[in-house]
């Protein structure tokens, strides 16, 4: 059985600052907790809301760099980056992000990585699927 430290879903409050989670938003926090076999922490940024696509309401991002597996110390990320999950307006985006963040440029939001060189790169949120510009 999954178990969440205390520390865990302090932080997943926090973060959220909303007390409890949408039942989505959890869904992809539970998704991700599940490959581990022990018992996950959710660091500082592993749940946090940010408007990825620019129209002026906050979206929700898990962020499995911020979880930690004692089992498994890889299990979140890799030499490609970290799983990204995002959830706008009831869709489901994944990408592998070494870090994120958000810009918004000429009317348009983007969410920003690094990419493999260290240049920063945009991928831009069709509704659907996240697309690298």
């Amino acid at each position: 059985m999954l178990r969440f430290s205390l520390l865990a879903l302090s932080l997943v409050a926090t973060a959220a600052a909303a007390g409890d989670l949408p039942a989505d938003v959890q869904a992809l926090v539970d998704e991700a907790a599940g490959l581990c076999d022990g018992t996950v922490e959710l660091r500082e940024g592993a749940v946090s809301q940010a408007d990825l696509n620019g129209d002026g309401t906050d979206d929700w991002v898990v962020d499995t760099g911020a979880f930690s597996c004692p089992t498994t110390a890889t299990l979140y990320c890799g030499s490609a980056g970290c799983g990204v999950t995002t959830l706008i307006d009831g869709q489901r985006g994944d990408l592998l992000l070494h870090d994120w963040g958000t810009v918004t440029d000429g009317g348009q939001t983007y969410l920003t990585a690094p990419n493999d060189q260290g240049e920063t790169v945009r991928f831009l949120w069709t509704g659907r699927d996240w697309q690298l510009q």
